[in-house]
């Protein structure tokens, strides 16, 4: 039995080194494994060079675009002037030296970025103010400005206060835009702001003198009180009151101030047969050409077009029910009427003639 302790020694020197030899390699996968951990860690937050360079530089997607869009966008305002170069020549509007007054009264300039909008109201003109606000350098965003910000406060210059010669100047060698809306749709937009909501209609004063013309000119037995604030005239009176000069005649006039640039057609507004326009914007393609006048004139990015803004007040006069049945009650006569108040303006920016209207 003297050979048992030599066994027992044995065996433990094997068990020993068998556990030092599972240590040993214990430690060294674990070691393997942190240094992988590592090593994943790093190539995740390494930087991507190929996004780094896409967004250094633009990609040729992204200029051929740009190329595609210019291009475009100077076909669609090309074959626009040909139809308004056209008509002014077919109904004897030949260009004159300069435009009127009237004309240089709506017409905004920012010198910095040497371009002037004359503005249509109606045709989001609140919002094109707010644009030349920003360009002009008196706001940072054209976000959160009010009507009074935009229609009362605002600085910018308009085309007539400058010299003659100043204005000739401008008128030549700036960039010239202006925009435009179916005519018919710009006049219905007009009753259904300005004087169809009675609450809108008693904040807005300036335009009591024209509700009160239409209550007492053309409301069949008008009480007392509809006469005297004007309130509740109908979209037929409101039709009547634009169809008959006389009546118009007796308290319009050619002031800057007089709200009756909303309804005058737009032709009259801004003089496209002598002034020599870059770009005839509309309001039904607004984001185009909105986009297309920025690329132009080099806007800063801080500078957009937004559809509705604080103080504005949308009528969604646009919609095709909207519009029939605003026009459906109206007879023959008045359609008739309307429809040669506005014509021209029809024939010089491109547009379709109602279907309702008579032949």
């Amino acid at each position: 039995m003297g050979f048992l302790p030599k066994r027992i020694h044995h065996a433990a020197c094997l068990a020993f080194v068998v556990l030092a030899t599972l240590l040993v390699l214990q430690i060294f996968t674990y070691h393997q494994n942190a240094t992988k951990s590592d090593d994943d860690n790093m190539m995740k937050n390494k930087p991507d060079n190929a996004k780094l360079k896409a967004k250094i530089k633009p990609s040729p997607t992204s200029k051929a675009a740009h190329i595609d869009f210019m291009k475009n966008q100077t076909s669609v305002q090309s074959k626009r002037k040909v139809i308004l170069r056209e008509t002014c020549k077919r109904r004897g509007l030949a260009s004159e030296k300069e435009p009127p007054l009237y004309t240089k009264t709506h017409t905004l300039v920012v010198d910095n970025f040497k371009v002037m909008y004359c503005f249509v109201p109606k045709v989001g003109n609140s919002n094109w103010k707010r644009i030349m606000m920003v360009l002009n350098g008196e706001k940072d965003t054209v976000e959160g400005l009010t009507s009074e910000e935009v229609h009362v406060k605002a600085k910018t210059r308009f085309l007539s206060s400058y010299t003659p010669e100043e204005q000739q100047h401008r008128l030549k060698n700036y960039r010239k835009f202006f925009f435009v809306r179916e005519p018919l749709e710009r006049i219905m937009s007009v009753y259904r702001d300005q004087f169809e909501n009675t609450r809108y209609y008693r904040g807005n004063k300036p335009f009591h003198v024209f509700g009160k013309q239409m209550v007492r000119k053309f409301k069949k037995k008008p009480s007392a009180e509809a006469v005297r604030t004007g309130e509740n005239a109908t979209w037929t009176e409101f039709v009547d009151y634009l169809t008959h000069p006389s009546e118009r005649a007796e308290i319009e006039n050619e002031l800057t101030s007089n709200p009756s640039d909303h309804w005058k057609e737009m032709h009259n507004i801004c003089s496209p047969c002598t002034v020599d326009y870059d770009v005839i914007g509309k309001l039904e393609t607004i984001h185009d050409d909105a986009k297309y006048v920025f690329k132009l004139i080099d806007a800063p990015g801080k500078v957009k077009y937004i559809a509705s803004s604080a103080g504005t007040h949308p009528t969604n006069s646009s919609d095709d029910g909207t519009f029939q049945k605003y026009l459906s009650q109206l007879d023959k006569k008045k359609l008739t009427q309307l429809w040669d108040l506005y014509k021209l303006d029809y024939e010089l920016f491109g547009y379709s003639k109602p279907a309702i209207i008579p032949d």
